[in-house]
């Protein structure tokens, strides 16, 4: 049984869908509740778009200075998962009969920060195992779904830090980069064998093609925002055609990337002896920092009236070279069940390479209060759609929006928020598909805004 313990394995693997660790798209209720996207010059339009340095925050829609997320579903998940008795709860514990490893994978790629309203059902199916002298069959039944044809995985690009320092237009300052890409693809027999009910075949050895990078440190950053032309409103509107860029110095503190097949390798006859696993990974690390290069982020943004556009582009010829690099092969080794690491090159100089990640939105104010808008955005892995609205009657406002997520999925949100003085409270849904079942989860985000 252990041939349908590894395969079943891989079904976990699948049910990672690509598409970033940070599923949540954002910790304000306010963006939540208009399907993600950013409506008062905050957001991902600050964060991928250089020219919004010298645009003015638009408080008359109501964009707060910061805001702060309150946790309500992590005192949930707590509650029900103590962290004094984690190691024999079933959720994280293989040997109870009650484990469910796509439910797990569920969790760590959406992390219970909000509360769920509604859980995305976790998919399940009764499997059938067809057992013979020189034959395996698994029949996943209606959970074949999970298994993916073409290579996934995930991956993002972020910049959790930054600190800048400006005068006249020009900033000076430094900020921290992080970006990760994991992929895998699976054989055609494995596919085969775990979407059609292939039987297992004799001395075959089944496997999955991974490759992964994951690299993070700081950039000392050299940049410019002003306005180029002006709108007939002159000095005291925003219109007119604004520029941005920046150049910066990547020092990275560290990076890994691995590429090689896991699998396992049967017997003669199938059955007739414990398959072989295999893992065959080259690793390439860093001795020591810090890999270095240029790149640079450019934007544009153009105010008339009511109504604005934007569009950036981040990591422009980001390439990092890494003077001193180790790699090594990491081995399976079936007697004694252990890893073998071999030394291949040492001291050797390697390259890896950020991905340009970029954005395209618009907004536009209609009336009193009414503002409305999208973006659309790539950090890495996969294009994000967020169409949202936003109505305020005093101190009160009304969300809704629609999004695409990464697997081309419709999303919804909707919301509302109350503002007292310089404090607001806000509230927002959101629906999303953790698994592959055709029916969403619901999560109610809360957060305090300040203005």
């Amino acid at each position: 049984m252990r041939i349908g313990a590894v395969a079943l394995a891989l079904v976990v693997f699948a049910a990672a869908s690509p598409r970033p660790a940070h599923a949540q798209f954002s910790f304000d209720a306010r963006r939540i509740g208009m399907g993600g996207v950013s409506l008062s010059r905050d957001g991902n339009v600050r964060r991928f778009n250089p020219a919004y340095g010298a645009v003015k925050n638009r408080r008359d829609v109501g964009g707060p200075k910061f805001s702060i997320p309150v946790p309500l579903g992590l005192i949930k998940f707590f509650h029900d998962h103590p962290i004094g008795q984690l190691g024999d709860d079933p959720m994280f514990n293989p040997d109870s009969a009650a484990f469910n490893p796509v439910e797990l994978m569920n969790t760590v790629f959406n992390l219970p920060i909000f509360y769920e309203v509604k859980r995305a059902p976790t998919p399940t199916n009764d499997v059938t195992f067809s057992i013979g002298r020189n034959a395996f069959v698994i029949d996943l039944g209606a959970a074949n779904v999970l298994i993916p044809e073409q290579e996934f995985g995930l991956g993002s690009t972020s910049r959790p830090l930054g600190m800048n320092f400006g005068l006249a237009g020009f900033k000076v300052g430094v900020m921290g980069f992080m970006q990760y890409d994991v992929g895998f693809t699976l054989d055609s027999l494995l596919q085969g064998v775990l979407r059609n009910a292939d039987s297992v075949r004799p001395a075959t050895t089944y496997s999955v093609l991974g490759d992964g990078v994951l690299q993070a440190g700081f950039a000392p950053t050299v940049g410019y925002a002003g306005r180029l032309t002006k709108g007939a409103g002159g000095d005291d509107s925003d219109d007119g055609v604004y520029l941005g860029a920046a150049v910066h110095w990547y020092m990275g503190a560290t990076y890994a990337r691995g590429r090689g097949p896991a699998g396992f390798t049967t017997g003669t006859p199938v059955l007739g002896a414990v398959p072989a696993g295999l893992l065959d990974d080259t690793l390439y690390t860093s001795n020591k920092p810090f890999g270095q290069g240029v790149g640079g982020d450019v934007g544009i943004v153009w105010v008339s009236g009511p109504f604005e556009a934007g569009f950036g582009v981040n990591d422009i010829g980001a390439e990092l070279t890494w003077k001193d690099t180790k790699v090594q092969r990491v081995l399976y080794v079936a007697a004694g069940d252990s890893l073998r690491t071999t030394l291949l090159q040492n001291h050797v100089e390697s390259t890896t390479k950020l991905p340009i990640t970029y954005i395209a939105n618009a907004a536009l104010r209609m009336g009193t209060g009414t503002t409305v808008g999208g973006d659309v955005v790539n950090s890495g892995r996969g294009t994000v759609i967020h169409v949202g609205a936003e109505q305020r009657m005093g101190p009160f406002a009304l969300r809704g929006g629609v999004s695409r997520d990464q697997r081309k999925k419709m999303q919804f949100g909707w919301g509302g928020g109350l503002r007292l003085g310089p404090i607001g409270l806000d509230v927002g849904f959101w629906t999303h598909s953790n698994s592959f079942a055709t029916q969403r989860g619901i999560t109610m985000a809360t957060s305090i805004s300040v203005y």
